[in-house]
This record gives C-alpha cells, structure tokens and sequence, in this order.
C-alpha cells in the first residue's frame, strides 16, 4: 500500500439560492457560488432532489460576452431565484475582485440570516 495522501479541504460554495416548487417557476431550484476570481464555477441544481438535473457551470459562460451582465440563457433561472442583485458581484467577481464577503452580506440583507456552505 502507498502512501495515503491528506485530502485538502474540499472547495466550499456559497449557497445563494434554494427555492421551493411553485410560484412563477415549476421547480426548484438551488444556486451556489464558489468564489475563485475568473475561475469562479457556480453550481446549479433544479428540479426536486430525487430527480434534479444539475452541474457546475463557469462564471465565465454565466456572464454575457462582454463580462457585463448576465448571460441571457440564464435568466429564467435566476429571475426565478430572484438572483438579479448577484449579477453585479459575478462581473466584479470575474474581473477579480474579492467578493465573497459582500455576496455573503448581500444574501443575509435579503434573507435575514448567513448563507450555507456546501461542498
């Protein structure tokens, strides 16, 4: 047997969204953030939980071509989620500022507590 390696602790995301089903969209839907400048990925997951379709989507490709707003293929889930006020933090998140504790802040002005973490 090898060597066994220490495992680094797992990348962490912020989750700034987890709806119910319902309302102006059919499903649920959950969005989480883990902040890594231009390298940012978010993770997406809609649908109920036993059958919800899912993924890690770069910042990049969540952002219009110009880096300015959002990419519009994105914009029925996010309406949905009502994530018009991360739109403004992903494009400074993706021009490489640090954000993290301002999206944080953001979700608990909105929601009234912390955001989970998820890994």
């Amino acid at each position: 047997m090898g060597k066994q390696r220490k495992r680094k602790n797992p990348p962490s995301f912020i989750v700034v969204a987890r709806t119910a089903s319902g309302g102006g969209y059919p499903h649920p839907i959950e969005v989480g953030v883990r902040p890594n400048g231009a390298d940012s990925v978010l993770a997406f997951s809609i649908g109920p939980h036993v059958v919800n379709a899912g993924g890690l989507v770069p910042l990049g490709n969540v952002l219009d071509e110009h880096r300015t707003g959002l990419n519009p293929q994105f914009g029925e889930e996010f309406d949905a989620a009502g994530l018009d006020w991360l739109v403004p933090l992903l494009v400074r998140l993706h021009a490489g500022e640090d954000v993290a504790e301002e999206i944080r802040s953001a979700y608990q002005e909105r929601h009234g507590k912390r955001p989970e973490t998820m890994y």
